[in-house]
This record gives C-alpha cells, structure tokens and sequence, in this order.
C-alpha cells in the first residue's frame, strides 16, 4: 500500500492537506481578486476604447496611406505642451488609431489617439481616472504602491505551492484516478462541489502554475533568472542591460533618423512603436515588429543613445536558441495572453475565472468537512446530561404522552 493505490492514509499526504488547506484559506481573497482582475484585464484595449466611442474609428487607413509617425508625435505634443511623451505606436487591428503615451505632473498619464487617415488628434483617455487603470493597480500592486507590488509577488510564490501541493494530493489512487477528471452530475451538491475543484484544478492546473510562477518572475526577475541559469542559459530571453555613453548637454537625438536606422537595422520587419525615456538614463528604444503589429512577443528591440542617436545594441525577442532563454521568455507572453487574437484572450479570460471558482468551492469543501460541524455546535449545544437516576425533563413529557 502507497501512494499510488492509497494516497489517503499516508502521512505526509495529510500535512500537504493541511498546508493546502491553510495557505487557500489565508489567501482566498488575494486569489479571487487576481483571477477576477486578470479576466477583465486581457480585454483591457477592448474596454478602453469601449469607454471612449469618440476615440474609435470604423475602417483604419490603407496602412500605405498612415501619416509618419514623428509627424504624429509632433502634433500631440503641440496639442498637449504640458505633458512629455513617453511612447508611440502605429495602429493595430484593436486601437485602428495611433496611440500615444504621455506623462504628466503629479503621476497623471494620458493616452491620445490619433485618425490614422491624417495623424488628426481625435481625442485622450486620462489613465488617472479611468476604471481599468484602478484595476489594473489592484492586480498589480493590489492599490498599495510598492509594498502591494511586493506582495503580490509572495502571494504569487504561495500559489507555486497551492498547485503544486493541489496536483498531489488531487491524485485519489490508481483504480478512481478517471473518475477525479470529470464530474458527476446525479449526486448531492457536496460531491458535485467536490469533483468541481477536483476536475478543474487539474484541467487549469497547467496554465494557473504558470499565472503564478510568472507572478514570481515579475517582481523577481534577477533571482529567478539567477536560478534557471544554472540548468540552461536565459541571456538571449531577457532584454539587454544597454550601457549608455555619458550624456551630451543639450543635445537629443533626432527622432525620425532613429527610425530610419531602425528600418535599415531590422529591414523585414514593420515599425510598431518607439519608447522614449524620462531622461537620458535609459536607451531610447525603437520596436520593429517581425509579424503582427501588437505581437511583441515576436519583434526586434534596437535601442539608441538619446543623446548622440547612435545604434547601442538590437534584442531580437522571440528568438531563443537555449531551453533556458525559451522559459523565461514566453512566461510574459503566455502570463498576458494578448497578442494571439480575440480567440486566445477569451481562452485566457474564461481560464482566469477558474481562480475564483477554486477558491469558492475549495472554501465550501472546508465548510462541509469542518466549519458546519463547529457551527452545528455552536447553534445546537449539547444537552446537560441528567444527573444518575434522574429521568430528564424531555423524557418525563414523553412518558406522559
């Protein structure tokens, strides 16, 4: 007798229980408000424009046709003096529009659209005020700066755990194990509660271990790059570290001749974007898209000096040629789910949904096992025992019936 025909009488099985237990007790919450927001959030494009009927447009432009991008650029900047912009991109089957990003006082961030017929500013969302940004920071950093940030990475690492420990202690031994992989319908809602979390835990087992070990990766990267390094190599999956010559005063880069060196860098690929940094601190960064538009998992990263404007180094993401540099890099990709069609982002939505469906009937499996017990005891006390040879006061009403 084991674990493979009877896992349940085995020790160690029940400490993996009670950690299982405990950690989706503690954590429930955390879970249910990170799967909730992580659905939502896969269609964030979809909803922003959605919010903004003003902004949207019904044919995007023969793309032939697209105005140039620093022309683009020129004109939001005129149009909003008292922002810097930090990033620009062409349209795209979602946005139609060209999309730029600025920054303003006091953490303010707009995003402006413009017709991608003529470069004309159609109008800005103010990410400040905008539900999806308040999601987003709950997802995130759980609307506490920093520290939630950090937290949110721990809270990914005990998830590694949950499913880890759920894959163990899922497996209920060699002769039942098909019948953990499905539910059955003509029982009591106890076991149909019960085959829920059996069934889907294992079904999303795959995709919510790599949710949370991407979770970890996010706020972890150094370590967590540290420690695949030692089975595989990860330096072409991670974006280089660009050293910057000392900064010229006065002195910027001219934006459309990066551009230019950027096609001649990259030539099969599309323009797709560009970043431009807060200060010369950073690489400005030109984003040369190898497939789709908004696919950045497939694209060429070529960074430039801000100041000088010369060509410092090209990451050709997506081209991974050790297992180690495959791993790391497809855990951001895969984690957001958005750059393979509307299909994928409802996959991903409707596979999100199962953090809080685990939570909720792993937390009705606690009830039914415990808590109802301790309840019953509390609404219905026992009885005092009557004292030797007392009939108590119930059985004498008894007898006199």
């Amino acid at each position: 007798m084991g674990y493979l025909d009877k896992p349940q009488r085995l020790w160690w099985r029940k400490v993996l229980f009670q950690t299982h237990l405990w950690v989706g007790v503690i954590l429930g919450l955390y879970i249910i408000v990170i799967g909730l927001t992580g659905s939502i959030l896969v269609f964030r494009d979809e909803l922003a424009l959605a919010s903004h009927p003003d902004l949207n447009f019904e044919n995007s432009a023969n793309p032939a046709r697209w105005p140039d991008l620093t022309k683009v650029m020129r004109n939001v900047q005129a149009t909003y003096p008292e922002y810097k912009l930090v990033s620009a991109y062409m349209p795209t089957a979602v946005t139609k529009g060209f999309l730029v990003y600025m920054e303003g006082a006091n953490e303010r961030w707009i995003y402006v659209i413009a017709d991608p017929a003529d470069g004309r500013i159609a109008g800005s969302m103010d990410l400040k005020t905008s539900w999806l940004f308040w999601m987003s920071d709950l997802h995130i950093r759980l609307l506490a700066g920093n520290v939630g940030w950090i937290l949110n990475g721990l809270g990914a690492g005990f998830l590694v755990l949950l499913t880890v420990t759920g894959l163990i202690l899922w497996w209920p031994g060699i002769k039942t194990w098909p019948r953990a992989l499905t539910i059955t319908r003509k029982r009591s809602w106890k076991r149909i509660n019960f085959d829920l979390h059996s069934a889907i835990g294992f079904w999303t087992l795959s995709i919510v271990f790599m949710w949370a070990l991407s979770g970890v990766y996010f706020v972890f990267p150094k370590q967590f790059e540290a420690v695949v390094n030692y089975v595989s190599p990860v330096a072409a999956g991670v974006e280089p570290q660009v050293k910057l010559p000392p900064p010229v005063d006065g002195q910027s880069a001219d934006i459309q001749s990066l551009l230019a060196q950027a096609k001649a860098a990259s030539p099969a690929s599309k323009l797709a974007g560009i970043y431009i940094p807060k200060n010369a601190k950073s690489p400005i960064t030109v984003f040369m898209a190898r497939h789709a538009l908004r696919d950045f998992s497939q694209m060429d990263r070529i960074y430039f000096d801000p100041s000088s404007g010369r060509q410092l180094a090209i990451w050709h993401a997506g081209v991974n040629p050790t297992l180690g540099s495959k791993f790391v890099y497809w855990l951001s990709p895969l984690h957001f789910g958005v750059y393979w069609g509307t299909g994928v982002k409802i996959l991903w939505a409707a596979l999100g949904l199962s953090l809080p469906v685990l939570t909720i009937t792993g937390a009705l499996m606690y009830w039914n096992r415990s808590l109802s017990k301790y309840w019953a005891k509390l609404k219905f006390p026992p009885t005092r025992a009557a004292p030797p040879g007392r009939v108590p006061r119930r059985s004498i009403s008894i007898v006199r019936m």
